[in-house]
């Protein structure tokens, strides 16, 4: 089959045609055209009356764009743009501003490329988007389309690329306009932070003397309660609306945004994972969707008090045994594959991605102690850890059988949670989805936890008590495949159950977790923190921390599946995003990539 090409990314016609149509539907929104009127796309050839090949025939009649792709690719020219080939969003743009036209005063133009309105629109949409754009481009003539059409008023600077290291020319807010926009989102973020969640009373339902009747009601009180919330929050309205992503000093493109996870994705799940740039370095995460929610949530078979992590539910000051068990832990991370491919990164349409393997969130997920409690996006899974307990002996989830009370909890996402506050010691932590599925199949959240401090005291903390209902509880319980859905098997998970089970095993540590241990604790001297290990019978060894031989080939022997299923709800916040998916899922395919999954 024929294809285009971009660089070492080969694009069938369809996966071409997938592309330009994103990005000119993305553009037609932001114009407003009603999604019926959107035209459709199809493979043609594109001939104009002189006999000359067009790239692009809109047919008014029938609703359709022709595209001529043998034309396209003799267009190519090998520029890229920040996450998509430049060609095709200036394109799918320009053919947005034509049709554009013809819905709003019937103007059946032929495309042309070079038509300087439709450019001008394009390189705007562009500036928004956080896209350079053509050196060549009328400056002047952008900064008046967005001022007359977006209404932002703007101005050329020359700025430095942070990764590149180089100066560049952009476009970005005047001060004036920069102090609007950063005063209305200050309004709303403050409005936001303020906003104080009603507690229960003593003799409310959902209060200890009067519990709901079961996991379920005490569940929909709190959906009603969130839904409610985020109907009436004008800051994360705003959010789902906004048409473009402004950091402060530039625009960036929307994934970037550290609010992706609130944007709405048409077509995914309410459970999906959305892919995110982190500001601070150039990796990603991929971090649960967050659209729908205002709440996290906590599930207990029972209260406690005080609600503390497992690192501190001991008695004690000093916590190297079990912190250098999490450093032994991240050192044999390091040997698996995906992680390693992770952290290597991939091409995915000409843009690399590194991901960001959070190893203070498995760490929780697997059998350690840390100083983090879980929280859930999800309320099946609060729900779940509501009626179950965990047996580490037996390392699997039995039902609760006691006669106290659950208890739901639900935590108030406010505009500076998940970023650090002088005024609290506690912050909460996106786990996202991991190249192991347990943080992932539970849309795990973490919330760090000082020793002294207690969970059920923090303002954003509210939970509501449940009786135990058998029957809910097997209902629930089979739901989750008796908890399999929850703790999937793999090749990690057996592992570390092994080691944290066997004294004699768990005693020995490698001298490259010894190492991750001093550069973790640059306070504490390097004598202290060995000889505090030696006196709780730890033996230092030079070794590196791996799975077995054994345990790579049951990988191997399952990772075309296990990469599937990983990728089958994840997604892209960008026009070509089901396409930037289809290449993630079919990525054990590309022979640069083929280690990770087949020995």
């Amino acid at each position: 089959m024929k294809t285009s090409e971009f660089s070492n990314t080969v694009l069938s016609y369809q996966e071409t045609l997938k592309m330009l149509q994103g990005f000119c539907y993305e553009a037609l929104r932001l114009l407003k055209v009603s999604v019926e009127k959107f035209p459709k796309f199809a493979v043609g050839v594109a001939m104009q009356a002189d006999g000359k090949a067009n790239p692009l025939i809109i047919d008014y009649t029938h609703s359709k764009v022709l595209v001529c792709i043998p034309v396209f690719h003799n267009l190519f020219t090998g520029v890229t743009g920040n996450d998509a080939p430049t060609m095709y969003r200036l394109m799918g743009y320009q053919l947005a501003r034509f049709w554009y036209r013809f819905t709003t005063v019937g103007d059946e133009g032929t495309f042309n490329s070079k038509d300087k309105d439709s450019i001008v629109f394009a390189q705007s949409l562009m500036i928004l988007k956080g896209c350079r754009i053509n050196p060549l481009t009328p400056v002047s003539e952008v900064l008046k389309m967005l001022k007359e059409e977006f209404k932002i008023e703007c101005e050329p600077v020359t700025g430095t690329d942070t990764h590149a290291k180089v100066k560049i020319d952009v476009i970005r807010p005047t001060q004036s306009e920069h102090m609007k926009i950063t005063e209305h989102w200050e309004i709303l973020r403050e409005e936001n932070i303020n906003r104080s969640l009603a507690s229960l009373a003593e003799g409310d339902l959902g209060s200890k003397s009067n519990p709901f009747d079961n996991v379920n009601e005490a569940a929909d009180y709190i959906k009603k309660i969130e839904q409610e919330r985020l109907s009436t929050d004008q800051y994360r309205q705003e959010i789902a609306r906004e048409d473009f992503f402004y950091d402060g000093q530039i625009f960036r493109i929307p994934w970037a945004s550290a609010n992706v996870s609130y944007y709405p994705i048409e077509g995914a799940s309410d459970n999906c994972f959305v892919v995110n740039q982190l500001s601070t370095h150039n990796k990603f995460v991929l971090k649960p969707s967050l659209a729908n929610h205002k709440f996290l949530y906590r599930g207990q078979s029972r209260f406690f008090s005080p609600c503390k992590p497992s690192l501190f539910r001991e008695n004690k000051d000093y916590f190297v045994d079990d912190i250098i068990q999490i450093k032994e832990f991240q050192c044999l991370l390091k040997t698996h594959p995906l992680v390693q491919l992770f952290e290597r990164g991939f091409e995915l349409l000409h843009d690399t991605f590194y991901f960001k393997i959070n190893y203070d969130g498995l760490s929780q997920h697997y059998y350690n102690n840390t100083p983090w409690l879980d929280l859930t996006s999800d309320m099946e899974v609060a729900k779940f850890f509501a009626v179950t307990t965990f047996n580490m002996k037996l390392d699997c989830y039995e039902k609760y059988t006691g006669n106290e009370l659950g208890v739901l909890y639900y935590f108030d996402l406010k505009a500076d949670s998940f970023q650090y506050n002088d005024k609290r010691n506690y912050i909460v932590n996106n786990i996202g989805k991991q190249p192991f599925m347990r943080s992932g199949n539970q849309s795990g959240f973490l919330i760090n936890i000082a020793k002294d401090e207690d969970f059920n005291n923090y303002p954003e903390v509210r939970y509501v008590f449940f009786r135990h209902n058998p029957t809910i509880t097997d209902r629930i319980f089979t739901l989750f495949d008796n908890g399999d859905r929850i703790m999937p098997e793999e090749i990690l998970r057996s592992h570390w159950h092994r080691r944290m089970n066997d004294e004699k095993i768990k005693k020995l540590i490698s001298t490259e977790a010894l190492k991750l241990n001093y550069k973790d604790n640059p306070h504490e001297s390097h004598t202290k923190i060995k000889k505090a290990l030696q006196n709780k019978g730890f033996k230092i060894k030079k070794y590196q921390p791996s799975f077995t031989k054994e345990e790579l080939e049951q990988y191997y022997a399952t990772s075309l599946e296990f990469w599937h299923e990983f990728c089958s709800n994840i997604h892209f916040y960008s026009p070509e995003g089901a396409l930037m998916k289809e290449h993630l899922i079919n990525l054990p395919l590309d022979p640069r990539y083929k280690w990770a999954f087949i020995k």
